[in-house]
């Protein structure tokens, strides 16, 4: 039975060989467009003027969104005397410089683009627990926040779970609730990196292909759990902000959300259109890149320019001094 499925599999590559060798002379389509990505060492004197001058401003950008964080984080280590909120509101307002700087790696070393896009789903898997918590903290903490609603009742009929849902009743923010909602967050931001550790382990064994839609591919079923518990960790996050963004108005609440949710979109909907228009050849070739690598090529392009902008937003919503100190994490009983 083995040898039968290691002859079909040869047989399949043979196949695949003679169709790519009928494209490239009959069509005069290059090889670049069958083969890898060049290499780093290789790529600068393969590459146009043209084709080098976008990278170099593209590279510029990146670095004053590095230049921008770095002074935003000086400047809230010196104005929030709360360790625990300067510490959420660094690495949360660092989301946009970190995936512009991925991604500019990910033009440099083209053959990267693999672990890049783990890296970045990785990063952003923690900004939902991340951004949460900017939430709880703009109130004081947990214990401010249930003090806060203990009068008042939350809406939970938010996207993308219930938007529709009008006749689901109130509820009031309680202990446990908050923990659940916590829970329900935290969940994505450990599965996240758990199967791409897992897909890695896999991959290295043949068995796990991203490119693989069909109902057998584990890489398939995988995606699915991760596109339910997304949808699941929006719903909380989504049932507080309802509310930060009238009482917390103060703290840009609205401008930190907006820039999350772009994010989510830009590392999410955006990148899988343009690998899918890599996978099916929409995007022509031009060597020395792939159809595959050229459609990531640019995708990093897009993502450089507009995560450039989210940079300043960020800086903005996020630049802000905090004079309330005292702030302690501590467990809350269930």
């Amino acid at each position: 039975m083995a040898s039968q499925d290691v002859f079909e599999l040869d047989k399949s590559f043979q196949h695949i060989e003679k169709t790519v060798y009928i494209l490239m002379k009959n069509y005069s389509i290059p090889k670049a467009c069958f083969s890898k990505p060049p290499k780093a060492a290789q790529l600068p004197y393969m590459l146009d003027t043209v084709q080098l001058c976008i990278m170099g401003i593209l590279t510029i950008l990146t670095t004053i969104s590095i230049i921008l964080y770095l002074e935003e984080a000086g400047y809230l280590r010196k104005k929030v005397k709360c360790m625990i909120k300067r510490r959420t509101s660094l690495w949360s307002s660092a989301a946009p410089t970190i995936i512009s700087f991925f991604n500019c790696l990910s033009l440099w070393i083209p053959r990267s683009t693999g672990f890049i896009e783990t890296a970045v789903g990785t990063y952003f898997a923690v900004c939902f627990y991340l951004i949460l918590m900017v939430i709880i903290e703009g109130y004081g903490g947990k214990d401010a926040i249930l003090k806060k609603f203990e009068s008042s009742e939350l809406h939970i009929n938010t996207g993308p779970c219930c938007c529709c849902c009008l006749c689901l009743p109130r509820i009031k923010l309680t202990k446990r609730k908050l923990n659940f909602f916590i829970l329900g967050v935290f969940q994505l931001s450990f599965l996240k990196p758990a199967f791409n550790i897992i897909g890695m382990i896999l991959a290295a064994d043949g068995v796990y292909n991203v490119d693989d839609v069909s109902t057998r591919s584990i890489a398939f079923w995988m995606n699915i759990i991760l596109g339910f518990c997304t949808v699941i960790a929006l719903w909380p996050i989504g049932i507080l902000f309802r509310e930060a963004k009238v009482h917390l108005a103060e703290k840009s609440m609205g401008t930190k959300f907006a820039v999350f949710q772009t994010l989510l979109i830009l590392t999410t909907l955006q990148t899988s259109i343009f690998n899918m228009l890599g996978s099916y050849g929409v995007l022509p070739c031009v060597p020395p890149y792939s159809y595959k690598a050229r459609a990531s090529m640019m995708n990093s392009h897009l993502i450089i320019i507009e995560t450039f902008l989210l940079t300043v937003l960020a800086r903005i919503a996020y630049r802000k001094k905090d004079d309330v100190a005292g702030y302690k994490s501590k467990a809350l009983p269930v």
